[in-house]
């Protein structure tokens, strides 16, 4: 890997690229706004290439781009889903784990920093946003959480769903639901944190949101790839991710999903 990363940089240096290069990024929906301080950040020391980010749900997206979806690089919430890929043949790289995310409980209408996931079965919760756990990995894991907490089967006819965590948020924020489980990614967007509060999810409720990016079988072929490739793996982009609330997984975590 470490070889082919350096061959890529020969050639840019080498031949020198003249027109502007364009990525085509598809990521999970709790990077919404870490992203697009990555994608500027990258821009800016690579003026040459053009990069366009579509978010939405991990598990959607590793659909669309089985059936071809013209797409670069792929940045899922669940690490297993490009790990699927990767063993399919839709990658050109190997499965880089980047992040470790944290679920949070958000409502605009109650203060939660000192309350538990027990709160709410109390009647003035009458909505509980959640993304759907078909295909979001934020809502596969709030699902997790209230299931190890005991409170699923007493909560299951208040919960709404979103498309993915990002439209879940919204709920929240728009008032539609009287709180719901996000991303503490988009949480610590100023956008989304003005008078709401959250409690942190014990990570003990459910298993760890190990995250996970590849260059598909399409973006192999670009050098500007293998460098978005290997810019992701910066400290700069490590710092910038922690700033946004995730983790930095350990060995330990990334071993316990075949890394």
């Amino acid at each position: 890997m470490r070889l082919k990363l350096i061959l890529f940089s020969i050639t840019l240096f080498v031949h020198s690229v003249v027109n502007a290069d364009e990525l085509l990024i598809a990521a999970a929906s709790d990077l919404k706004f870490a992203m697009k301080d990555i994608v500027s950040l990258f821009e800016s020391a690579n003026p040459d290439i053009t990069v366009k980010t579509s978010f939405g749900s991990s598990g959607k997206f590793r659909t669309q781009i089985r059936n071809g979806a013209p797409y670069d690089l792929y940045f899922s919430a669940d690490i297993s889903f490009p790990q699927q890929l990767r063993s399919l043949g839709y990658s050109s790289s190997d499965v880089v784990p980047y992040a470790k995310g944290r679920l949070v409980l958000l409502s605009h209408k109650n203060d939660m920093s000192n309350s538990q996931l027990a709160s709410l079965l109390h009647a003035d919760f009458e909505r509980i946003a959640i993304a759907n756990p078909r295909h979001a990995p934020y809502g596969m894991k709030a699902k997790e959480a209230l299931e190890q907490a005991g409170l699923w089967t007493q909560l299951t006819s208040k919960i709404i769903y979103g498309d993915s965590v990002s439209h879940t948020t919204q709920f929240i924020v728009n008032r539609h639901v009287d709180a719901g489980i996000v991303a503490l990614s988009l949480v610590k967007s100023a956008s989304n944190s003005s008078n709401a509060s959250y409690l942190l999810i014990p990570e003990t409720l459910h298993s760890p949101l190990l995250q996970g990016f590849i260059i598909t079988q399409r973006g192999g072929e670009k050098p500007a790839a293998w460098l978005f490739h290997a810019f992701m793996q910066s400290g700069e982009v490590v710092r910038l991710l922690t700033q946004y609330g995730f983790e930095t997984p350990n060995q330990e975590t990334i071993s316990a999903f075949g890394g």
